[in-house]
């Protein structure tokens, strides 16, 4: 190519396609004597991979049959020597990691808490209050009771002033008490 300009020059563009078209003169001859050598390649290769399966299964199989022998020895020898590690292991480490956890779970866990002194006082004081109310609504049960009044009726005062003679007020109609803090004296 020329440092002028982008064309190739044309010297170098003949000797370029020249040695190709020499390249490719030489390449064909090879190409067909090849294929018949690869076609005689295949032919031998075919019952050689037939023979390849029978021949790898007889020596798969001739392997397990040397190999048996040794394994099971191996088996025997190995057997008794994990017995033995299994009784080793539960003797010795066993107890140690089971105190281990031991000690562990005892650090991590926390103490119960115990209930708090302000809990209970609560629980005393709400208590005695409602001690208190229940037994007060008792004496004012009674005592309306031993009056004769019905709490779900009041009486008007009309029927104060002594108009009924069966109620038990007085009947002189003189009114309230003042030693009864204003209710009517009751005979």
């Amino acid at each position: 190519m020329s440092v002028l300009t982008r064309k190739p020059a044309e010297d170098e563009a003949t000797g370029l396609r020249g040695q190709a078209i020499y390249a490719a003169r030489q390449v064909g001859p090879l190409a067909t004597k090849a294929v018949p050598m690869a076609q005689q390649a295949a032919q031998q290769a075919v019952p050689l991979a037939k023979t390849a399966g029978t021949s790898v299964r007889q020596s798969a199989d001739g392997a397990v049959v040397w190999a048996t022998p040794y394994v099971e020895a191996a088996r025997h020898w190995v057997a008794p020597q994990l017995e033995q590690s299994a009784y080793a292991l539960t003797e010795t480490i066993a107890p140690m990691i089971s105190n281990a956890l031991i000690s562990a779970s005892r650090k991590i866990d926390m103490p119960p808490q115990k209930p708090s002194r302000r809990r209970s006082r609560m629980l005393v004081a709400s208590l005695a209050l409602v001690l208190a109310s229940v037994g007060t609504f008792l004496v004012v049960r009674n005592r309306q009771a031993s009056v004769g009044y019905t709490a779900a009726a009041p009486m008007p005062d009309s029927e104060m002033t002594g108009s009924d003679p069966g109620m038990g007020y007085e009947t002189d109609g003189s009114g309230p008490d003042a030693d009864m803090n204003g209710h009517p004296r009751v005979v």
